[in-house]
């Protein structure tokens, strides 16, 4: 029986997509749907296994390791749920396209099991919801820090403040770290702007809203005041 064979596209590098999907395992695995235990769960990679842990404290292995190669595959012997039964095999794969990685996950080894067909069958519909759960964890989140004049600021006076000055160090530290997408003024209102970020989906909305408040010194200060939106950006060029 041909192994299944699924696929997602995230917009991270191999290495930071190997990390997330299996250091990060449990923050991102939906166990509400996929689990021996339910959303009250835990899952991580132990020890040369990947375990389940159970609200009750008790410990389920869902597979053992075969092969380990950061940054580019994994290969694991595969039987959440059935611990003593035959183990079928999964393979994830990290391959670099364009400026992100193609994540590749191939289930085989049906035969070893009662009945192949069914199993792989119900798989080839699981599997997609898993991946899309990865994808929905890993891929950046656009973000727009709108500006006004802070309370009692001229709009006119904004730019020409010493203050201004650390709004722009702020967007260079932003820039630094790979998030800046643009940044500028509104022509027709004085004194108010706009900053388009692609920020990291765990955590990088909350810690663009720190950055916001608290790096930019022009905020901290006053002279500018602050509203953090998450985009859902649904069309780019």
């Amino acid at each position: 029986m041909t192994p299944l064979r699924r696929e997602v596209l995230v917009g991270v590098a191999p290495d930071v997509a190997f990390d997330r999907f299996t250091a990060g395992i449990g923050r991102w695995w939906p166990l509400a749907r996929h689990s021996v235990g339910g959303a009250s769960s835990t899952v991580a990679f132990a020890d040369g296994q990947l375990v389940e842990t159970l609200p009750d404290g008790s410990a389920t292995v869902w597979g053992d390791v075969l092969a380990w190669e950061p940054g580019q595959r994994f290969v694991i012997t595969w039987h959440p749920g059935r611990p003593d039964g035959p183990a079928t095999e999964v393979e994830v794969r990290f391959e670099a396209a364009g400026g992100g990685t193609k994540v590749v996950l191939e289930h085989r080894n049906w035969e070893v099991l009662p009945d192949p067909a069914a199993a792989r069958e119900e798989y080839g519909n699981g599997w997609p919801s898993v991946l899309a759960a990865f994808h929905d964890h890993t891929e950046p989140v656009w973000v727009a820090v709108l500006h006004t004049p802070g309370p009692g600021i001229a709009a006119e006076a904004i730019m020409a403040d010493p203050a201004f000055g650390e709004h722009l160090a702020f967007l260079q530290r932003v820039r630094e770290r790979g998030w800046l997408v643009a940044a500028g003024p509104f022509g027709d209102v004085p004194g108010s702007g706009m900053t388009v970020l692609r920020v990291p989906a765990e955590d990088g909305l909350v810690e663009a809203e720190r950055l916001a408040r608290t790096d930019d010194k022009a905020v901290a200060s006053g002279l500018l005041e602050v509203a953090v939106r998450p985009w859902k950006v649904a069309v780019t060029g």
